[in-house]
């Protein structure tokens, strides 16, 4: 089972420079990871540059159907995230969608409910307003492991997801967040070992 692990980050108002610091890892990532952090549409390509120099990671602009395999997947510019299934996702486009901020993560939010298990992880960091809380506590029902950076720059988006978790979410720094994703990532290859793939 752990090696259908997926991670979300989730962000706004300064995360973008946090996410590429939890994918720092210093090594090849063995899970997928979607980094949905609201963007202008011209900075995308920017943003997904600076991943792949900075953390030397494989990463994918989504920009219609695509099974998750290990490395990092982000939308296109202006277009919204969602899950077709457990291991596929795509974008829709942010015209279909009644949201004000792309990547809508209360889009993607709603679209994992149907899919989300304890495979799941989200990490959400810094950023204002509260797009996605709404879908928090059902994602939480169905297993999915909230982390929540511990000193964001703006804690609103932060505040406002944890207010939908109660208690049951970790609070961890950025440095813990990447060892905790390092710990993901030892497992997965362990796994993959023990099923001789």
């Amino acid at each position: 089972m752990a090696n259908a692990k997926k991670i979300i980050i989730v962000g706004s108002a300064g995360s973008p420079q946090q996410a590429i610091e939890i994918l720092k890892l210093n090594e090849e990532l063995n899970f997928p990871v979607i980094v949905n952090i609201h963007f202008t549409s011209s900075a995308i390509e920017t943003f997904a540059q600076h991943i792949r120099s900075e953390t030397n990671q494989k990463v994918t602009i989504v920009r219609g159907p695509v099974f998750l395999e290990p490395g990092v997947y982000i939308p296109e510019g202006g277009k919204d995230l969602i899950f077709l299934s457990e291991n596929t996702i795509t974008v829709v486009d942010e015209t279909t969608s009644k949201e004000t901020v792309h990547p809508s993560i209360s889009v993607l939010f709603s679209s994992m409910k149907k899919f989300a298990n304890e495979d799941f992880a989200v990490v959400v960091l810094s950023g204002l307003g509260s797009d996605g809380a709404e879908h928090a506590a059902e994602l939480k029902k169905k297993g999915v492991l909230f982390i929540i950076e511990r000193t964001p720059k703006f804690p609103y988006l932060t505040e406002n997801i944890a207010r939908q978790l109660g208690e049951s979410y970790k609070r961890l720094e950025i440095e813990k967040i990447r060892e905790m994703l390092k710990m993901f990532n030892n497992e997965v290859k362990q796994q993959a070992k023990n099923d001789g793939i």
